[in-house]
C-alpha cells in the first residue's frame, strides 16, 4: 500500500502531461503550417521545403498523441456516446496520418526534387501534384478524415457532458473541429488551443472535484435506469 499512492500520482502526472501537453506542442508546430498553395505548390514550398518536410515527419507522431489524448479525456466515461468518439478517433487519427503523408509529405519530397529542373519539367511535375490533390481516393480519404474527426469529437463532448462535465467546456471542445478540417494555420493552431483549453478544465477542476465524491452520476439512457461512471485516478 506504501507505493500505492506514489504510483498513482505517477499516472496522474504523466497523463496530464500527455493530456495538455500535446495540444500545446502541435500548436506551435501547426502555427509553421502555411495552408497549402494547390495551384502553385513548387513555388510555395520551395523557399520553405526543408522545413516543410521536417514538420510533417514531426507532425506523424504528434497527431497520434492525439488521437490518444482523446482516449486520456474520456477516461472512466462509459456511455454509447463515449464508446462512438472511440472508435470514431481510431478511423479519425487514422486517416489524419495518411493524408499528412500523402499529401504533406509527399508534396514537400516533389518541390525538393523539382527545384533545380527546368521550367518545362517544373510544369510537369507541378500538374502531376494539382492531380494529385484532385484525386478520388485522397478526396475519398480527407472526406473519410473530416467525417470521423467531426463524429469523434461532437460525441466526446456529448459523452462528457452526460457525464456531469458543464456545457461550456464541453462546446470549447467542439471548436477542436477546425484541426479536423485542415491541420494548417489557422484552424490547426485554433483547434489544439480549443482542445487544450477544455481539456485543462476537465482534467484540473471538473475530474479533481469528482475524484473526491468518487463517482460521477450519468443520465440514465432509459426512464427507471440508473448508473454510475466511475472516474478516479487509475485506468
Amino acid at each position: 500500500m506504501q507505493h500505492t499512492a506514489p504510483s498513482t500520482r505517477q499516472q496522474d502526472m504523466f497523463r496530464r502531461v500527455v493530456l495538455l501537453g500535446t495540444p500545446v506542442i502541435l500548436g506551435i508546430l501547426e502555427l509553421g503550417h502555411p495552408l497549402l498553395d494547390h495551384m502553385n505548390p513548387i513555388k510555395m514550398l520551395v523557399p520553405i521545403v526543408t522545413w516543410w518536410v521536417v514538420l510533417h515527419i514531426l507532425l506523424i507522431p504528434f497527431f497520434a498523441l492525439m488521437g490518444y489524448t482523446f482516449f486520456l479525456l474520456l477516461r472512466g466515461v462509459e456511455n454509447p456516446a463515449a464508446m462512438l468518439a472511440r472508435y470514431a478517433t481510431v478511423v479519425y487519427i487514422s486517416f489524419t496520418i495518411g493524408y499528412d503523408t500523402l499529401v504533406g509529405l509527399s508534396s514537400g519530397i516533389l518541390a525538393s526534387n523539382a527545384d533545380t529542373l527546368p521550367p518545362a519539367q517544373q510544369n510537369v511535375i507541378q500538374q502531376a501534384m494539382r492531380d494529385l490533390y484532385i484525386s478520388s481516393p485522397i478526396t475519398l480519404s480527407y472526406l473519410i478524415l473530416l467525417g470521423s474527426g467531426i463524429v469523434a469529437i461532437c460525441s466526446m463532448s456529448w459523452a462528457l457532458a452526460r457525464a456531469g462535465v458543464l456545457w461550456l467546456p464541453c462546446v470549447v471542445l467542439l471548436g477542436t473541429v477546425l484541426s479536423a478540417y485542415s491541420h494548417a494555420t489557422p484552424f490547426g493552431p485554433l483547434g489544439s488551443a480549443f482542445f487544450f483549453l477544455a481539456a485543462l478544465w476537465i482534467e484540473l477542476v471538473w475530474r479533481k472535484s469528482s475524484s473526491k465524491e468518487g463517482v460521477v452520476a450519468a443520465p440514465a439512457a432509459n426512464k427507471g435506469d440508473e448508473f454510475a461512471v466511475n472516474v478516479p485516478g487509475g485506468d
